[in-house]
């Protein structure tokens, strides 16, 4: 029977041996005496003895309480003899030999890799840090996987919430070395230690400070302000790295897109149409030059500054530099100053709109009027134009110039001495306040002020031929070589009296714009057909079944005669249509059809038919 003695190390209870007692306090003061002058010394030996206190703790239980002589040989044997760290270069040599031809301290003082939550290198709570250091890979990629999952799925929140309960954090030296897979003895806790001494020392200064303050107890709400407050920080960690990933993510984009962008009008600028249309737009060539480099730095730099505002937040980065953000912010600014410019320059000779109105004289003295069109295929090869593509196959095409009014197309048409802006005009059919047809050709432009505009109107081309009462209307206009493109646009207007007819001709099916009418019918389903103007507006005399045309297969009533070769007079009722010509009068009607010419006179009745 032995005698027994009780003890505390490390804050824990042991039962152990009278003459083991001794042996264990006779080690522990051999290694006090040899770190008492060493920096962070008290902290090497709480290591110590917490580490021996937790490989005595794992030789005891239930039914054996008490620490044995051998347990205490042991524990010794397992951390290694003090007497190797008389003096620095006796333990480089030892660490040396051990390395080489194995010491006494390895055998079960061998750790096993443990997983622990990293407190040294946490951002948030260590668990990246400490799965980093149990696989031996480089922490930050599994940082920035853990984003991407939180980012993509949200999933990895949860696991990571859920890590950092169930991981221990490696508190003491010895569970940093076992996290790390290293032998936890005297030498590598010394080794840890001291190198981590200014961090150590700044920890015992906290943990003194903090066992200065437990002498009064806390109560239920500082508990409750310190947890709150470290939430907050945590989350405001946990949020700022999320916002540095969202501005990376998103800066990479907006960077994709305006390197796109850029090289696509570098693409451009290869292109003979687009060169012309950027001469026709801008004032002058260095203008758009101008305009786009200040426009790249309008866009690029907060871009730019949006992605290493992200990398800094992301991997935290605490560089600062004003200088860079001062010459971020000024050639910002020069880059906003030279958009700025380009554009009120640009943009100041569209501000105002100038127009005239040129009257076209009606030769006609006919109730009825004949409108027809001449297409801008053979109006252009009239002219000598020619365009890369034609309008009618590709009007929807990007060759075009497209402006967001009605009708409003231009393309650059060419000859064998200049180029021309080409547009397309359109009709408009209004009430006559007299009695007479009036027809009037609008010309619309834009620039620095009215008198500027009327004058860019003046210079537009475009042609009405008449022959008696068959009227047609040219489907483009021309701009000069020598003018800039200003919204340039031409509409005809024709002014009809109440009881007289207009006939449209089916060319007119895309050049109408808007023809108001007592049915809305609309514009496309208004030609090949009479039109008379009345109180209400304009009636449709010959539109019977056109209600009908998509609900029932009857056959289409046929459109009404042409009018005849120049110089003819035609003349249609309800009920009979008349032609006096060079040939003579031909009259027909439902009930006969009567001939004068120089024969003499024919009549064909039903009754004679029949």
């Amino acid at each position: 029977m032995n005698k027994t003695v009780t003890i505390n190390i490390s804050g824990i209870i042991f039962h152990i041996e009278e003459d083991a007692f001794e042996k264990l306090s006779k080690y522990l003061s051999t290694i006090k005496g040899y770190f008492s002058k060493t920096d962070g010394g008290s902290e090497i030996m709480a290591d110590i003895e917490a580490r021996i206190a937790e490989m005595l703790q794992s030789k005891t239980s239930p039914v054996k309480q008490v620490v044995l002589m051998a347990d205490v040989d042991s524990v010794m044997e397992t951390m290694g003899k003090p007497e190797e760290f008389a003096d620095e270069n006796t333990r480089e040599n030892d660490q040396t030999n051990s390395t080489s031809n194995g010491s006494q301290f390895a055998g079960e003082g061998s750790a096993k890799k443990r997983l622990f939550r990293d407190p040294d290198h946490k951002a948030v709570g260590g668990v990246c840090s400490g799965i980093a250091a149990y696989f031996d890979v480089d922490m930050i990629w599994v940082r920035l996987a853990m984003f991407l999952l939180i980012f993509f799925g949200g999933l990895s929140l949860w696991v990571y919430l859920i890590l950092w309960i169930v991981i221990p954090q490696a508190k003491t030296t010895a569970d940093k070395l076992a996290m790390k897979g290293e032998r936890i003895d005297i030498n590598n806790i010394s080794k840890t230690v001291k190198e981590e001494a200014e961090q150590l020392k700044n920890r015992f200064q906290k943990y003194g400070s903090e066992m200065s303050n437990s002498n009064s107890p806390r109560n239920f709400f500082d508990k409750l302000g310190d947890f709150i407050k470290e939430f907050f920080i945590i989350f405001t960690k946990v949020f700022a790295r999320i916002i540095g990933f969202v501005l990376l993510f998103f800066g990479i984009c907006f960077m994709f897109g305006l390197l796109s962008t850029i090289f696509g009008f570098s693409v451009m600028g290869t292109n003979t149409e687009f060169n012309d249309w950027v001469n026709l737009f801008f004032l002058e060539r260095s203008h758009y030059t101008l305009g786009m480099f200040g426009i790249i730095l309008f866009f690029g730099v907060p871009i730019l500054m949006m992605i290493y505002g992200g990398v800094k937040l992301l991997f935290k980065i605490r560089y600062s530099n004003k200088w860079l953000n001062i010459g971020a912010g000024m050639i910002w600014l020069l880059g906003f100053i030279t958009a700025l410019y380009i554009g009120i320059a640009t943009g100041k000779d569209f501000s105002e709109s100038g127009k005239i109105k040129d009257p076209v004289t009606i030769r006609s003295k006919s109730d009825t009027l004949y409108l027809t069109l001449t297409k801008s295929k053979e109006l252009m090869a009239q002219l000598n134009l020619n365009e890369d593509d034609e309008h009618e196959s590709n009007k929807h095409k990007g060759r075009h110039l497209r402006v967001n009014n009605r009708n409003s197309d231009y393309i650059i048409a060419k000859n064998d001495k200049s180029k021309f802006i080409v547009g397309y005009a359109n009709l408009s059919i209004i009430a006559s306040t007299t009695d007479n047809f009036e027809l009037y050709i609008i010309k619309k432009a834009r620039g620095e002020d009215k008198r500027s505009a009327v004058e860019r109107a003046k210079v537009i081309e475009y042609k009405i031929t008449q022959s008696d009462s068959l009227i047609t209307l040219d489907e483009i206009f021309t701009v000069p070589n020598n003018e800039k493109f200003r919204v340039q646009e031409v509409q005809v207007q024709l002014r009809v009296p109440r009881n007289k007819v207009i006939y449209l001709d089916k060319s007119l099916e895309h050049f109408l714009s808007d023809v108001e009418n007592v049915t809305n019918t609309f514009d496309g389903d208004m030609v090949a057909r009479r039109w008379i103007m009345t109180r209400s507006g304009l009636k449709c005399m010959d539109c019977e079944g056109l209600d009908r045309r998509n609900d029932e297969d009857d056959e289409i009533p046929p459109p009404p005669p042409p009018p005849g070769p120049p110089g003819d007079i035609n003349i249609n009722a309800k009920d009979a249509n008349v032609n006096v010509g060079k040939d003579g009068i031909d009259i027909k009607s439902k009930d006969a059809n009567v001939k004068i010419n120089k024969d003499g006179i024919h009549v064909d009745t039903k009754d004679s038919k029949k």
